[in-house]
């Protein structure tokens, strides 16, 4: 078996190199408070200081461009979390979170920063 299987997918070695520990969607519901019909929606990148969402990123060779948005309903959705931690070490003051629609609202859980909470990746799988 290869070096690269045996280290995991990209986003497992991703969550490792970043400090994260996988946590299933139940473990983080109940962590937080959410209600068992909350759907996963996927992670985004949150600048805390001034409460927005990267919205649109796009990332070449010779630029990056980025839209922000005032709401998690028009945070761009990342399914990976590589992806996620890529598009916010472009980010300078982000944070990686998981977003969560519970009916009536888009809850934003922290997976990188400072609350005790955060540190985690989130695993499919209830």
């Amino acid at each position: 078996m290869g070096q690269a299987k045996l280290r995991g997918n990209k986003d497992e070695r991703a969550a490792k190199a970043a400090g994260l520990r996988q946590r299933t969607l139940d473990e983080l519901k109940q962590a937080y408070g959410l209600p068992d019909h909350a759907q996963f929606l996927g992670y985004a990148v949150h600048l805390e200081a001034g409460d927005e969402f990267l919205a649109i990123f796009k990332k070449s060779v010779d630029e990056v461009v980025k839209a922000w948005a005032k709401t998690p309903e028009m945070a761009l959705s990342f399914q990976s979390i590589a992806q996620a931690l890529d598009a916010s070490k472009a980010c300078p003051d982000s944070i990686v979170v998981g977003m969560f629609d519970t009916g009536d609202q888009i809850f934003v859980a922290g997976v990188t920063g400072g609350d005790p909470k955060q540190g985690v990746r989130v695993d499919g799988s209830k």
